[in-house]
C-alpha cells in the first residue's frame, strides 16, 4: 500500500555507504533492479487475478468497469527482492465517493473467497498467501517465489470509478472535497493518474528512485523506535521534484541526484511540493482548498493525483539524521575526495498566512503570460538548499 513502509531490501545487497560514487549506476543495475524473471511471473499472476475479477469475482450488480495496476510495481519503481502492488477494482455499484464505505467489506470478503477457491497454483512457482489484514478497506495478499527469493505485497482495493480520462474535470475534485472525507481516504480512486505521473519518467530517474528507496528502509533506528516514517511514495515524489527542478535531463550523475534528494530530506521543515498537472488553482473550490493546504505546517508533499492527500506526513527527523550521516561517505564523494555537489534546487519557505491570495494571483498571472509546464509550475517563494 502507498501508506505503508517500503518492503525490506534484499538481504545480500551491500551497504550503500560503501559504494564509490562512480559505481552507483552499476550497483543499481546489479543489486536493485528487479529480476526480469520474477517480474514476468508476477505480471502473469496479476493477469490471472485481474481476469478472474473481471469474469466472476464480483456479483452482477457490482460488476467491475475496469481494473487498474498501481503501487511501485505498476509505477515501475519496484525494488529487487520485495515491492508493493495495488490492484484497484473500479466497481459500477459505487455511485460516488461516500458509497464505497457501506459495501466494501462485503465485496472484499467475496473476492477473498473466490481467490482462495480458484487460485490453486495458477502460476507455477508462485505462492499466494493472505497475511494478517492491517489496512482498512483493502484485501492484502502476497505473491512469493521461493526460488528467486522475491515477493510482492498486493493490496486489492474496490473503488468508485471517476471515469476521469487523462485529465479530470474540476468537478471530479469538487465532489471529492464536498464528500467530507479525510485526506487521502479515496486515494485509490486516483490510482491511474498516480501511476501515469510516475511511470512515464525517464529510466534513469526511476533508477534514482530505486537508489533512494534502497537507502530509505535502511533506517533501522526508526523501525526500532517504532517511529512512523513518511511513506516511501513521498520519497518517490521528492526525487521527481528534485530532478524536475535541478536537472530535467535523461543523463545525469547518480551521486549528484542522491545528494540533492537527501539534502531536501534534511530541509523537511521547508518542503512545499505540489504539481498542477491534474488539478490547479483555476477552479474556485480547488483554489480555496489548495490555498488552505499552503497554510498548513511543513512538510507539505501533495499527491499529484489527489489534492487532499499530504503524503509528506510522518517523522522526517530520523531520515534527516541518516541523510546527514551519509553525506561524508564514499557514495557521495568525488574521485578527488571532495563532496559531490547537489543540483541547484530551491525549496519553499513558509507556511504563509497572509500571502496565500498573493500566491494565487502570481499563479494566475504566470499561467496567462505564456508557455509553461503544468507539471512543474509552482510560483511561490523559494530559497536555495
Amino acid at each position: 500500500s502507498e501508506h505503508g513502509i517500503a518492503p525490506r531490501p534484499p538481504q545480500a545487497v551491500s551497504d550503500l555507504s560503501r559504494i564509490p560514487a562512480p559505481e552507483l549506476d552499476r550497483f543499481i543495475q546489479n543489486h536493485l533492479m528487479p529480476s526480469s524473471q520474477f517480474q514476468k511471473q508476477v505480471s502473469k499472476a496479476i493477469d490471472v487475478i485481474l481476469r478472474g475479477l473481471r469474469e466472476n469475482c464480483v456479483h452482477k450488480p457490482s460488476r467491475a468497469s475496469k481494473v487498474s495496476l498501481g503501487g511501485s510495481f505498476g509505477r515501475g519503481t519496484d525494488l529487487r527482492g520485495g515491492c508493493d502492488a495495488e490492484l484497484v477494482i473500479f466497481l459500477n455499484c459505487f455511485k460516488d465517493y461516500k458509497d464505497q464505505g457501506a459495501r466494501r467489506g462485503q465485496i472484499l470478503e467475496e473476492i477473498r473467497a473466490q481467490l482462495e477457491s480458484w487460485w490453486q497454483d495458477r502460476v507455477p512457482s508462485l505462492s499466494l498467501k493472505f497475511p494478517e489484514q492491517s489496512t482498512p478497506g483493502a484485501l492484502q495478499l502476497q505473491l512469493a517465489s521461493a526460488d528467486l527469493e522475491s515477493r510482492v505485497d498486493v493490496s486489492l482495493l474496490p473503488a468508485f470509478d471517476l471515469r476521469a480520462g487523462a485529465k479530470p474535470e474540476p468537478g471530479v475534485y469538487s465532489s471529492l472535497l464536498d464528500s467530507g472525507s479525510r485526506g487521502g481516504e479515496h486515494a485509490a480512486c486516483f490510482a491511474e493518474l498516480r501511476r501515469n505521473f510516475v511511470n512515464t519518467r525517464p529510466t534513469k530517474l526511476k533508477n534514482l528512485i530505486l537508489l533512494v528507496k534502497h537507502w530509505y528502509p535502511q533506517n533501522k533506528g526508526a523501525q526500532r523506535a517504532g517511529a512512523s516514517l513518511p511513506p516511501a511514495y513521498a520519497l518517490e515524489l521528492l526525487t521527481i521534484f528534485a530532478w524536475e527542478q535541478g536537472c530535467g535531463e535523461d543523463r545525469f550523475s547518480m551521486a549528484q541526484g542522491l545528494r540533492t534528494v537527501l539534502g531536501l530530506a534534511q530541509q523537511h521543515r521547508q518542503l512545499c511540493v505540489y504539481w498542477t498537472v491534474n488539478y490547479s488553482f483555476e477552479d474556485p473550490a480547488l483554489r480555496t482548498h489548495l490555498l488552505g493546504q499552503l497554510r498548513n505546517p511543513r512538510p507539505l508533499v501533495l499527491d499529484p493525483a489527489d489534492p487532499t492527500w499530504n503524503v509528506g506526513q510522518g517523522s522526517w527527523e530520523l531520515l534527516a539524521q541518516e541523510a546527514a550521516a551519509l553525506g561524508t561517505q564514499p557514495c557521495l564523494m568525488s574521485r578527488e575526495g571532495t563532496p559531490v555537489q547537489p543540483w541547484d534546487v530551491m525549496v519553499r519557505g513558509g507556511p504563509w498566512v497572509g500571502e496565500t491570495e498573493a500566491v494565487w494571483q502570481r499563479w494566475h498571472q504566470n499561467w496567462n503570460s505564456g508557455p509553461h509546464d503544468a507539471g512543474t509550475h509552482r510560483p511561490v517563494e523559494k530559497k536555495k538548499i
